[in-house]
Order: structure tokens, then C-alpha cells, then sequence
């Protein structure tokens, strides 16, 4: 029969009653009929909806855990809240419009054998399950800035970081790392920050081609927020997450530039710069928060070029 592991499955949900609707049957019957799952919990956090979501699932799916919100948190906030509250020895973070293939715990529950896995992901098709959409992922860095390619081949089974949309990991390690970092709330490089922080840990990130889940929707994310928020955030996450990977010397140029781009963009103030230069700002007055960050979440681990080494 191979390898058995107990799943909990936490959904961060944000007004998305019709996609549970439509994606959550899908979901219970794959958990139902996989031979490698003995027991399994559905955890669905309701990021403050106003669409219904309680009332949809507490009326047609009681054995589903439901919580709730009080106010928008954003996805690592929700996340958490769902990881703490599973009790099972793996937490897969799925996505409410995703739909995962037949085979899927199959494929994935079988990394876990390795006692220093973290996590691993499948590929993501479109909602016909023939595009491929996301891939491995590896380091691509350049300007002094950490970023990635997607859908590159790398040495092994191993991928820079896990997507968040179909992400199993070992509930304990992600514990011990103390789940999603909030600081990046809302949202973006949640994902990306708690897989670097695991190889940082000395911990493997794995992806599999040999199963895959369909996305099945567009982005809750755009949907709900303007272009112009959304870009302000993702600018401002990507100064945080650099900083909190940097070396002391690789951060002091990094807020230098900050500093410059606030300086020059007042000078030059068009409409394309103004995000650029709000994000900035944004970051500059959560340096304090950013140092205090890292240095209870970061220190002692290994450092970021031995991580990118194993890729090369």
C-alpha cells in the first residue's frame, strides 16, 4: 500500500462561496478515496467574507472545520490560523480554486519518508489540465535582489521555494518555523519567504511533475483589490523579503536604493513612479519592524548562497 499519512487541508477563503461550491466536492472525494490518507480534516478560514460563505458551509458541509475571521488579515494571517488549528502531521495549503488530480496525495505523501523534507508542491495546470501553468522554481538573482525562474529544470527533484496555491509540509517543521511570516500581510512572498527560511533551516523543498492540480479561476487577489494597491504591496513585500534574506552590507545598499528612489521619484513624480516611490516609503518606515523580524525569525540559520549553491 506504501506510505500513509494523516492530511489536514487548510483553505484560506476570501468571498469565495462560489468557488467552494464548485472546487470543494472535488477536494472531500480525493481525500475519501486516496489510500494513502487513513484520516484526514478540512479546515476552511473564512478571511471575513460577506458573500455567505458561513451560512454555505455550515448548512451542506458540518463535518468541514469553519472559521472565521473578524476582520481582513490577509493570507499569511488566515494561513496560520488554520495551521494552528490542525492536528494532523501534514497541512496541505490549497488554494478554494484549485483542483487537485486523483493521484495527488499518492505522488506527494511519499517525500515525506525523508525525514529532513519541508514540503512539496505538484504542478499547476489551467482548469482544462492541460496548460502547464507553474513549475520548479530557481534562484535567479541579479542586482542584489533575490528572485526566480519558473519552469526550469534543476539538478533533482528540489524546487527554490513551494507555491503556496498546493503546498504539503510537515506541520511540525512549519511550526518550528513559526508558519507564514505576517509581516508580509496581505499578501505576496509569503510562500516564497517560509520555503527560504526551510533550506535556510537545512530542510528540502521538492516539487513532483508526476501529478498536478488544475487552477481553476482568476486570482481572488485582483479581483478584490486595485492594480495600483496590489503593485504598492507586491513593491513593498519585495524590499521586506530581500532584507530579511540579505547579508548586513547586501541590506545597507538595499535601503540606500529605497532612500534614492524616494528622492529621485519626488523629483520626477509620474504616474508609474509614484508606486514605486509609495512602496518605498512603506518599507522605510518598517525598518524597525523588518530588523526586529529578522532577528527573531532568521538568525541561526544557514546562510542564502548556500541555498542557491545546491541549485547550481
Amino acid at each position: 500500500m506504501g506510505t500513509k499519512k494523516n492530511i489536514s487541508v487548510v483553505i484560506p477563503s476570501f468571498n469565495g462561496k462560489e468557488l467552494l461550491e464548485q472546487y470543494l466536492p472535488s477536494l472531500l472525494e480525493t481525500l475519501r478515496n486516496s489510500r494513502q490518507v487513513p484520516q484526514y480534516e478540512t479546515i476552511v478560514v473564512d478571511d471575513a467574507s460577506t458573500d455567505g460563505t458561513d451560512v454555505f458551509l455550515t448548512e451542506n458541509y458540518p463535518e468541514v472545520i469553519y472559521l472565521k475571521n473578524t476582520e481582513n488579515m490577509g493570507f499569511s494571517k488566515t494561513s496560520n490560523r488554520g495551521l494552528h488549528q490542525a492536528k494532523h502531521e501534514l497541512v496541505l495549503f490549497l488554494n478554494n480554486d484549485m483542483v487537485l488530480n486523483d493521484d495527488f496525495f499518492e505522488k506527494t505523501i511519499p517525500y515525506f519518508d525523508q525525514e529532513d523534507t519541508f514540503g512539496v508542491f505538484s504542478e499547476i495546470r489551467d482548469s482544462l489540465g492541460e496548460k502547464k501553468l507553474e513549475g520548479q522554481k530557481a534562484p535567479k538573482c541579479k542586482k542584489h535582489r533575490i528572485h526566480y525562474e519558473d519552469n526550469r529544470e534543476t539538478k533533482g527533484p528540489f524546487t527554490f521555494y513551494l507555491c503556496g496555491g498546493n503546498a504539503l509540509v510537515s506541520r511540525k517543521k512549519m511550526l518550528e518555523l513559526q508558519g507564514f511570516n505576517e509581516i508580509f500581510s496581505p499578501f505576496y512572498f509569503e510562500d516564497f519567504d517560509v520555503s527560504l527560511r526551510a533550506w535556510r533551516k537545512g530542510w528540502k523543498c521538492y516539487y513532483t511533475e508526476e501529478t498536478f492540480c488544475k487552477h481553476c479561476h482568476s486570482q481572488t487577489i485582483n479581483s478584490n483589490f486595485s492594480k495600483e494597491y496590489v503593485q504598492g504591496i507586491f513593491l513593498r513585500n519585495r524590499f521586506i523579503f530581500n532584507d530579511l534574506h540579505k547579508s548586513s552590507n547586501e541590506c545597507l545598499r538595499l535601503r540606500a536604493q529605497a532612500f534614492l528612489k524616494i528622492i529621485l521619484y519626488t523629483i520626477i513624480p509620474t504616474k508609474s513612479h509614484r508606486v514605486v516611490k509609495q512602496a518605498a516609503i512603506a518599507y522605510v518606515k518598517m525598518l524597525k519592524q523588518v530588523r526586529e523580524n529578522k532577528k527573531a525569525l532568521y538568525s541561526g540559520l544557514l546562510p542564502l548562497q548556500s541555498v542557491i549553491q545546491r541549485f547550481e
